[in-house]
C-alpha cells in the first residue's frame, strides 16, 4: 500500500476530513495538498538519513518499536502538529526552509494553514512508515521465510514462527492506547546516542520507503 492509501484509511477514515477541519479547507483540497507534500517529505526523510548518520538512527530507533493502531490516530491535533514542526525543522534544517518548500509544492494558502498541513504531513509520514514497517528488525529477521534448500521441516518451523509473532503482535496492539511523540526521534528533545544499536537486521532505506512511496518492486 502507498501513503496515501493507508491515510486515506486512517481516523476510520476520516482522516482528510480532521486535516480539512484542523486547517480551514475541504477534504478534497486537503487529500490533494497531502498527496503533494507527504511524498516530498518521505524523499527529504530518506535523502537525510542517507547522508546524517543522527537521522539514521533516530529512523531506525522509531521502527525497531514497531507500530500500532494508535500511531495513526489523533494525526491531526495540536500535539500532532507541534511534532511536525520539529521534525520539519530538522530534516529540512529550519522552519524558513521547510515553509518555502512547503509553499513551493502548494502554492496559495495562508501561513497559518501551511504551518497547519506540513506540520500534519511530516508527522502523517512517521506515523505511515511507524505502521508499514511495524515487525522489529529483531523478530523480522526470524520471521523471514525459510530458504528453499531447508525442506519441508524448516518450511513447517518457518510458518510456525511467523504464526506466533502475528500472535504476539496482535496481542500487544491494544496496549499501544496514545500515539508516541515523534519529536523524541527527530529534533531539539530527540534522545541523543553515541552507541549504536546492536540489530539483527538492519533494512536498506529502500526497504523502509519503497512501500509508502511505490518504488518497491
Amino acid at each position: 500500500m502507498t501513503m496515501m492509501t493507508i491515510l486515506d484509511a486512517a481516523e476510520n477514515r476520516n482522516y482528510f476530513a480532521s486535516v480539512a477541519k484542523a486547517c480551514g479547507t475541504t477534504a478534497s483540497e486537503a487529500k490533494s495538498n497531502l498527496e503533494k507534500l507527504c511524498p516530498a517529505i518521505a524523499r527529504q526523510l530518506k535523502s537525510k538519513s542517507q547522508n546524517d548518520y543522527e537521522a539514521l538512527e533516530a529512523l531506525l530507533d522509531l521502527l525497531d518499536e514497531g507500530g500500532g493502531s494508535s500511531d495513526l490516530d489523533n494525526l491531526t491535533d495540536s500535539e500532532a502538529i507541534a511534532d511536525g514542526k520539529v521534525v520539519l525543522e530538522d530534516i529540512y534544517g529550519s522552519p524558513s526552509v521547510a515553509l518555502a518548500e512547503m509553499k513551493r509544492l502548494v502554492p496559495g494558502l495562508d501561513d497559518t494553514q501551511y504551518e497547519k498541513i506540513s506540520a500534519i504531513a511530516a508527522t502523517s509520514v512517521l506515523a505511515v512508515l511507524a505502521k508499514t514497517n511495524s515487525v522489529p528488525a529483531t523478530l523480522a529477521a526470524v520471521s523471514d521465510p525459510a530458504p528453499q534448500s531447508g525442506g519441508l521441516l524448516a518450511t513447517i518451523i518457518s510458518a510456525v514462527f511467523k504464526g506466533i509473532l502475528q500472535g504476539l503482535a496482535r496481542q500487544l496492539a491494544p496496549r499501544r492506547r496514545r500515539r508516541r511523540s515523534y519529536s523524541d526521534y527527530f529534533g531539539t528533545r530527540r534522545r541523543k546516542t553515541t552507541r549504536r544499536k546492536t540489530r539483527a537486521r538492519t533494512p536498506t532505506l529502500e526497504d523502509i520507503f519503497g512501500q509508502i512511496l511505490g518504488t518497491r518492486k
